[in-house]
């Protein structure tokens, strides 16, 4: 039997949620079954003044997956010396043309059986039928970070996307298009521990830890507020925040120091390995992006989640709380967000049972290895499509 050949799309390589998410598929597939490729849409002398490598890269190929990058394809476009000029007058505020692609791209993207779009900003548009028949667009954002999300598409085609959105989710992110193609499929990840080995320490000072990226898409001023409420009750608490990007240039700074604690959040930088930074830290809690009061919104929460950290979220979700979510907990009201952090930093009981509820969720429902036959069905399903 020949291996169906799947093509992974991504816009880059660095550390972050869909290229894991990429990563974390390419991992559990049976290879025996599939071979798999990536097209990265940077250009492979890109250099990015966020990230310092790409991560993902050298893992993919440690597992034997080919990496290609949009070079190859793209028409090349030289600047002329009065169009350089204007982009340095007016610090290049206005939006550059749109990638032109050769017509060499759409026959490298008929060799493959399957092409997973990694996030649907990562889709060409321009591709023919014959290659939107083959796609699988996964959904990595939500409108509440950006509203014109899928603009771009046309409404009228039946696409195929993947998404961790469900139920009343779908009818809402997808609510422009006519008809779709939709599968449920969670955050997963490939499982290295089963012991929950975070403990609750007494202790004067309280450390909180939000692992983000710093972006005007991630918003914290949420949690910044909550913080300086929590102050009044725990004045020997601090919020440590990791994650890439500059506090100051995404306006974080300026709020911190519009409510009066600028000195009580430490902004940590970007961590290696988010595991090792939380058990290290000794975190008495983490605080988390939330949606639909279901689970955290990102990997970062699961890796969280399995450390044992207690966790807790700010429902970034359009409609109101409707129940109470005793394994992971999602506020919209900063009195209660505040109440309830503060009983897990003060009470042992209330943090552990927290702590083991979220460990073993994840444990048992976010295992890359046993949710990966979905995934390899679907490909099988969308390769026989005609």
């Amino acid at each position: 039997m020949n291996k169906l050949n799947v093509l992974f799309v991504v816009g880059a390589l660095h550390k972050a949620g869909a290229e894991r998410f990429a990563y974390e598929i390419d991992l559990a597939l049976n290879k025996e079954k599939f071979k798999t490729s990536i097209l990265c849409l940077q250009q492979e002398q890109h250099t990015s003044a966020t990230w310092s490598s790409r991560y993902y890269e050298d893992k993919h190929k440690a597992i034997g997956t080919n990496i290609l990058y949009i070079d190859a394809f793209l028409e090349s476009h030289k600047t002329t010396r009065l169009e350089r000029i204007f982009h340095k007058l007016t610090k290049r505020k206005f939006k550059k043309a749109k990638e032109k692609y050769k017509s060499n791209l759409i026959s490298y993207l008929n060799e493959f059986d399957v092409i997973h779009w990694m996030g649907e900003y990562t889709f060409i548009h321009q591709v023919p039928t014959a290659i939107k028949k083959k796609s699988l667009i996964h959904s990595m954002c939500a409108k509440f970070q950006v509203p014109a999300l899928y603009d771009e598409y046309d409404f009228e085609y039946p696409y195929q996307f993947i998404s961790g959105f469900h139920n009343e989710e779908i009818k809402f992110e997808y609510s422009q298009f006519k008809n779709i193609s939709h599968t449920y499929f969670p955050l997963a990840l490939k499982m290295h521990q089963n012991e929950n080995k975070w403990k609750y320490v007494s202790s004067e000072t309280k450390k909180i830890g939000i692992f983000t990226r710093l972006d005007k898409n991630k918003p914290l001023d949420p949690f910044f507020y909550a913080f300086h409420l929590l102050l009044d009750t725990i004045p020997n608490c601090e919020l440590h925040v990791f994650g890439n990007g500059d506090p100051k240039a995404e306006g974080m700074i300026a709020y911190l120091d519009r409510l009066g604690i600028v000195d009580k959040v430490i902004f940590r930088g970007h961590q290696e390995d988010i595991v090792v930074t939380a058990t290290t830290e000794h975190l008495d809690l983490s605080w988390f992006q939330g949606y639909n009061n279901r689970t955290p919104a990102g990997f970062a929460g699961l890796d969280i989640c399995l450390t044992g950290t207690p966790l807790v979220c700010w429902d970034f979700y359009s409609k109101p709380l409707d129940f109470f979510n005793g394994v992971y907990p999602h506020f919209k009201n900063l009195n209660q967000f505040v109440n309830f952090s503060s009983a897990i930093l003060n009470n042992k009981n209330d943090a552990e049972e927290l702590s083991n509820a979220q460990f073993q969720d994840v444990l048992q429902n976010r295992d890359m290895d046993k949710l990966i036959p979905e995934v390899e069905e679907l490909y099988v399903k969308i390769s026989q499509i005609k």
